[in-house]
């Protein structure tokens, strides 16, 4: 399983929403989990291709799970369950 999450260096909100992704990796330690900057050639092609409209954005293998802020680690952990982790 990959999870992405997309950010921004100038989101105020993406700090924190950084914190709670990588505490669910931690919790999830089969899945994969990505950081995805929206501000590089890369991160834009790749949030492109799922259609990011905003940061910060959990994907979980290719499929937008969750948009904006707030999310906590109930909501990413939800997300991973109907994914299959």
């Amino acid at each position: 399983m990959k999870v992405e999450l997309f950010l921004s260096p100038v989101c105020p909100h993406c700090p924190a929403a950084r914190r709670v992704f990588f505490d669910a990796a931690e919790r999830h330690p089969g899945a994969s989990f990505e950081e995805v900057n929206t501000y590089t050639e890369a991160g834009i092609k790749r949030g492109m291709s799922l259609n990011v409209m905003a940061v910060p954005t959990v994907a979980v293998d290719g499929v937008i799970k969750i948009v904006g802020w707030p999310f906590d680690q109930g909501d990413l952990d939800k997300a991973l369950e109907e994914s299959g982790q």
